[in-house]
């Protein structure tokens, strides 16, 4: 991560620069993620989580562009553009609390072979990040009192920002959530730190929490079944793709060397610039052309997902049985 953090075990403390947070994010997307994403699409979602003592209610507030995400993370209100109360500006400031929602590789292969796959599996990221923020809403704590003599009171409002990706850095299928909890949080009439100390106690929780809730998601389950795929209770794995998930991995490594010696190459020739998204873009069809001479890169989503699919073929992989109509729908595909 760009800027100071700490990390115990899957949960991240990010200090510092928004701008560094938002370039971040944007860096850990993959270039080949980009596909993916529509002119216009937000950087994030905005959630509002209110806590009263009986429970929890959530509200999404609406997709974060790049500028109201870097405001969102420097503890500035997005509707109204006012700072959260007194805000540090040092860069040991602490920015939000990040909790990473994902799952094997194997299940981001069997949401890529199948729409109804991914269509379940998205589903149940979702919800097991609402779970993370609830919990979260309901147990966080702010401390109030001169120093010397604070003591903790429950937090009141909690606001935190998803970020969907749906690829690893090095572009395979990854379909993996950022759920990051904003640092600044409001109670006893006013708009406060919160405190970390008591998040680092939970990260065990946290840690497992968001694993577990897809992995026992009924809907996701049921989906992987109804295509004939079963799930080792060991790993957690598709069983189906086991033999596949390294050598897939394999097949990206040479385009990602590639990418990477490009923009080295392009950095040593313009030092202190940064390569933008067209550039980036430029740089992925090189590789794909240089590593695969006889593929076309991938130009949107579905095209990705379709090259994807065929590389798992060509290293032999046949899907389960499944549904006649799917079966055709597969066939058709380049």
């Amino acid at each position: 991560m760009t800027g100071g953090d700490e990390v115990h075990g899957g949960v991240k403390f990010y200090r510092g620069n928004a701008a560094a947070a938002r370039n971040y994010v944007e860096a850990d997307r993959s270039r080949v993620d980009d596909y993916y994403l529509a002119e216009g699409t937000g950087l994030a979602t905005h959630i509002v989580a209110i806590s009263n003592g009986d429970g929890v209610t959530m509200t999404d507030a609406g997709q974060l562009d790049g500028p109201n995400y870097e405001r969102w993370v420097a503890g500035y209100d997005v509707a109204t553009g006012l700072a959260k109360g007194q805000l540090r500006q040092d860069d040991n400031a602490l920015r939000f609390v990040e909790v990473v929602v994902n799952g094997p590789k194997s299940w981001s292969l069997a949401a890529a072979m199948h729409p109804a796959v991914a269509t379940a599996y998205d589903a149940a990221q979702d919800r097991a990040a609402r779970e993370i923020i609830a919990w979260l809403a309901e147990h966080a704590t702010t401390r109030i009192g001169p120093r010397g003599r604070q003591v903790q009171i429950p937090v009141e409002r909690l606001e935190a920002a998803i970020v969907r990706h749906h690829t690893s850095r090095a572009g395979d299928p990854h379909r993996h959530l950022h759920v990051q909890i904003n640092a600044r949080v409001f109670a006893a009439g006013t708009w406060r730190g919160l405190h970390s100390v008591g998040v680092v106690d939970s990260i065990n929780a946290l840690n497992g929490m968001g694993r577990a809730a897809m992995q026992c998601d009924p809907q996701f389950r049921k989906a992987l079944a109804d295509h004939g795929y079963t799930l080792d209770p060991r790993t957690g794995e598709v069983t189906q793709f086991a033999a596949y998930v390294g050598r897939f991995s394999a097949r990206t490594e040479q385009i990602t060397r590639n990418v990477d010696r490009y923009e080295a190459e392009w950095r040593t020739e313009n030092p202190g610039r940064e390569p933008g998204p067209k550039l980036r873009a430029a740089f992925d069809r090189r590789a794909w052309a240089q590593a695969r001479p006889d593929k076309v890169a991938p130009l949107d989503g579905a095209d990705l997902t379709r090259r994807w699919n065929q590389e798992l073929a060509d290293l032999g992989y046949a899907p389960p049985s499944a549904p006649p109509d799917e079966r055709a729908d597969r066939g058709a595909q380049p």
